[in-house]
């Protein structure tokens, strides 16, 4: 049984991201499961070997370990060939307005040889179980691209077969996943493997009330540890959005951890760092 934390070097750590960490941190050593970690550093052209290495060192800061370190994905190779696809050379503008025929088209016998590699899976909505939520229905995104125009593998394959590689059993992260969840369930029936479990926590937003990212600066951690914050004053405040009051290490609230017990949320944070319901 292993669980992972999966950060991407495009951008600094930020509460956001503390909060999905701590819970999958959470979530595995309760159950006594293994922590893998894996960067996941698809974009090249936005990751940063610099950042990559400053997030390793906010999360032993914060008390987050892990028990194996696997490759970076720029650093794997990804075998697309047991998925059903086909190629799309539409723009974004004409699949918008409904104007792509190519699906109809591989479905005919008349396929198209160009453009980025889409699934080809059932237009049905999809069930599952959050651990936290219970029992969830999406329908997922139309036609996700696999493969890009330019040959690079998408996150929503990339990270269904790095999870079977790696032997990942459970997912945390992030409830503005929840939707993805649905495609990536698809991806495994497709491959007949056995997908994780999935346990989404709240979403954390900026003051301007958009999802924590880091072009909120003043909330990313790097920002909070110059302002003379210390770990335990971080998990003070965020521990109680999983439904564990009391505690400032995350040692310390192993024994309550219960996922059913999570807030829903969304929550914002402020300027000074307080988290407050919208």
């Amino acid at each position: 049984m292993a669980g992972r934390l999966a950060p991407t070097p495009s951008g600094h750590l930020h509460l956001g991201n503390v909060l999905a960490f701590g819970a999958a941190w959470l979530s595995a050593r309760s159950a006594g499961e293994r922590l893998l970690y894996r960067l996941e550093d698809l974009d090249k052209g936005r990751s940063r070997p610099e950042v990559a290495e400053a997030q390793r060192q906010e999360l032993r800061w914060l008390g987050i370990e892990w028990d194996a370190e696997g490759p970076p994905q720029s650093e794997r190779l990804y075998d697309l060939s047991a998925l059903p696809t086909f190629r799309c050379d539409c723009t974004r503008a004409a699949r918008l307005v409904g104007a792509c025929a190519c699906r109809e088209a591989h479905l005919a016998g008349a396929p198209r040889t160009e453009g980025a590699l889409r699934f080809l899976g059932e237009r049905e909505a999809v069930s599952f179980e959050d651990r936290a939520r219970g029992p969830l229905t999406f329908l997922p995104d139309e036609d996700p691209v696999l493969q890009r125009r330019d040959g690079e593998v998408a996150y929503p394959a990339a990270v269904v077969l790095d999870d079977l590689r790696d032997g990942v059993t459970e997912v945390v992260r992030g409830a503005d996943l929840l939707e993805a969840t649905a495609v990536q369930l698809q991806l495994h029936a497709a491959l007949g493997a056995t997908p994780p479990t999935y346990l989404h926590n709240p979403v954390l937003l900026g003051p301007d009330g958009k999802k924590l990212s880091k072009s909120h600066g003043s909330l990313e951690l790097r920002a909070l540890r110059a302002a003379g914050w210390s770990p335990e004053e971080i998990w003070r405040r965020l521990l109680p959005l999983l439904g564990i009051e009391g505690c400032a290490r995350l040692g310390e609230a192993l024994a309550a951890f219960e996922p059913r017990a999570f807030r829903p949320g969304p929550f914002e944070v402020t300027l000074a760092g307080e988290i407050v319901e919208p």
